[in-house]
């Protein structure tokens, strides 16, 4: 599928279903993740999408909730996605559906502590605690460091598989998580709310985002990957590979302007 197909079936979709990722998709990378912003070309768009009929947008993301819902409330109303799919939350914001975990808090929080413990031995290394889940950092890691780091992430996989949980390799990060949750799941949760004709577009730029990828081809609709120097290829097929967050936000108003277009041809 190439651009303009994409474009036109976007544009006369009966409803459209927008979803895609926040990091390193509408936000670009940065070194501290606490610095990362949405992108305002990206932003536009989804801002434009998501006010107009028969279109909803969601983020989806490895973030918490907090920080997802603090990093997008500009976009409105939109659904929120967070951990990896374990929390959605409503355009209205008054609802969170949490999908039910198979793993006890006992367990993620002694993973967690083993987590924070391992983070210490290296400089630069960071564990992050979720609701859901933890993990290890390794962007601000330094090179002469690169060895240690590795050495500390082999060992919190071991530590995490052992306990049962799901272990990610994401962009400069591992991070473990409770198996029940996944984007994939939460997207496919989520379209039950809508009609059967409803055409899903899913972007994302890491392998935690190729169920996602892979679940909106299933559904006859597109799923496309922002690529990367640290992930330029994806291991699912995808209906379009972009070169960057820049590639998707210009794609995102090309939709955007399109489906206005068809919208105000179609007003009485």
């Amino acid at each position: 599928m190439d651009e303009d197909v994409l474009i036109a079936r976007a544009s006369r979709a009966p409803s459209l279903l927008v979803a895609t990722d926040f990091d390193g998709t509408i936000a670009d990378i940065v070194r501290e993740p606490d610095n990362a912003r949405g992108r305002n070309d990206a932003f536009a768009a989804l801002s434009k999408l998501a006010s107009m009929p028969a279109v909803d947008v969601a983020v989806v993301s490895g973030r918490d909730m907090e920080s997802l819902r603090a990093r997008t409330a500009m976009l409105g109303r939109i659904y929120r996605i967070a951990e990896h799919g374990a929390f959605i939350e409503e355009p209205d914001g008054s609802v969170i559906r949490s999908v039910h975990g198979v793993m006890s808090h006992e367990v993620i929080d002694r993973v967690a502590r083993r987590a924070e413990a391992m983070a210490a031995r290296v400089p630069g290394m960071r564990a992050e605690r979720k609701v859901r889940g933890a993990a290890l950092h390794v962007r601000e890691v330094e090179p002469a460091f690169r060895d240690a780091a590795a050495e500390v992430l082999a060992a919190f996989r071991e530590i995490a598989a052992a306990e049962g949980l799901a272990v990610m390799e994401g962009r400069q990060v591992v991070e473990a998580r409770d198996p029940a949750a996944s984007k994939e799941d939460a997207l496919n949760q989520l379209l039950w709310e809508f009609s059967q004709k409803t055409f899903l577009i899913y972007a994302g730029d890491d392998t935690t985002d190729e169920g996602a990828i892979a679940l909106a081809r299933q559904h006859d609709g597109a799923g496309i990957y922002v690529a990367s120097a640290e992930r330029p290829t994806p291991n699912v097929e995808a209906d379009l590979v972009l070169p960057g967050p820049r590639a998707w936000a210009e794609l995102l108003d090309r939709i955007a302007e399109a489906r206005a277009a068809v919208t105000d041809r179609s007003a009485p």
